[in-house]
């Protein structure tokens, strides 16, 4: 619990490398604007590059998988996707849709809890919702 906790905290450590101007955009991102923010999974494991990190590491590339196999950056599905990671992935959106953002305003938790289980087995773990 302790590991999923740090991963937790470093899991958008990769956006560090990600231009202020797409991370704090008012408005939708374009095409090339998502490509480039896909990049901070396989950025922010390579900046946790220590053995001693590998677990978070294979965590943290994996955390914007989905069950469906539509995620990034390496479209795994399921059971390939490591449990740890669809633990980042239900707690990252649940947290995104909580907070506010400079794209929108935050949704209270009940609608979030809501969005969760509908895209249940699509984006997130039902087992882990």
């Amino acid at each position: 619990m302790e590991r999923v906790r740090l991963a937790g905290i470093l899991h958008d450590i990769g956006k560090v490398a990600i231009s202020d101007s797409i991370l704090q955009k008012p408005g939708p991102l374009d095409d090339h604007e998502w490509a480039l923010m896909r990049q901070h999974t396989e950025i922010g494991a390579r900046i946790l590059s220590s053995p001693d990190l590998a677990d978070i590491r294979e965590w943290v590339l994996a955390s914007h998988e989905r069950p469906d196999g539509t995620g990034y950056p390496r479209r795994l599905a399921g059971d390939e996707i490591p449990l740890e990671a669809r633990i980042l992935a239900v707690a990252d959106a649940y947290e995104a849709m909580t907070a506010d953002r400079v794209y929108r305003r935050a949704i209270g938790a009940g609608a979030a809890r809501e969005e969760l289980e509908r895209c249940l087995g699509t984006q997130f773990d039902p087992d882990v919702v």
